[in-house]
């Protein structure tokens, strides 16, 4: 995760020193007149995919070309391997998550820019999350013997979790686009709190051990970098 969004920043970084090559070499902005029109945005966020996640965030700006605010919707889909950069409790292959999710956000676009939907931003949101871990784990289960008896056996078995999440985050971002074109990097990192209730066919929670498993609750650094295309 460190290294993914070590990546973001060096993109960030190298993004900005060319911004400012192309300014220096055509000329310091364009005119608010001249300015790229663009209301919409389409991202993906990379992140997630640690954790078999799929994030497509939609942004749009409110009071036309040229707003400072926007909202953003951001529907997530879950489907895949449980890996140990995401959970503890990993058993290769066989632990596998299904879930999906939705994320609102209302951002504020600080100073003025010619360009729309750039530049460093604050933001607020809420977010829901549910889903479904299929793992392995010892139990107890009542097992009917040949001599017609009922016994209880320990021993593995197929588990499931079920769980719902909901939470609410604080970030800070930068949002910059590469020169003479529409795509863009967006960089973020935040304060995020979040509350989760688990049904599982085994005693305790197995999936809420660290700050990034899926059953986690309480405070966390929400963080991560998109890349997308404006519009």
């Amino acid at each position: 995760m460190k290294r993914l969004l070590g990546v973001g920043l060096l993109s960030l970084g190298l993004l900005a020193q060319a911004r400012g090559q192309a300014g220096t070499a055509e000329q310091p902005d364009l005119p608010i007149a001249d300015a790229p029109r663009r209301t919409w945005g389409l991202s993906v966020d990379w992140l997630p995919l640690l954790a078999s996640g799929y994030h497509f965030s939609l942004e749009r700006s409110l009071g036309g070309p040229g707003g400072r605010q926007t909202v953003v919707l951001t529907p997530q889909v879950y489907r895949g391997p449980v890996g140990e950069l995401t959970s503890d409790r990993h058993e290769g292959s066989a632990d596998r998550v299904r879930g999906f999710g939705l994320a609102a956000q209302h951002r504020f676009y600080l100073g003025s820019s010619p360009i729309p939907l750039a530049g460093t931003y604050l933001a607020y949101g809420l977010a829901y999350q549910h889903f479904r871990l299929d793992f392995q784990a010892p139990s107890w289960q009542p097992e009917l013997a040949a001599d017609g008896l009922t016994y209880y056996q320990y021993s593995f078995r197929n588990q499931t979790e079920t769980i719902d999440r909901y939470g609410a985050t604080l970030v800070l971002g930068h949002q910059v686009e590469t020169p003479g074109s529409p795509f863009f990097l967006d960089v973020f990192l935040g304060l995020g709190l979040r509350q989760a209730t688990s049904r599982t066919t085994v005693p305790t929670s197995q999936f809420a051990n660290t700050s990034s498993d899926y059953g986690h609750a309480g405070a966390y650094l929400p963080m991560g970098f998109r890349l997308g295309l404006h519009l």
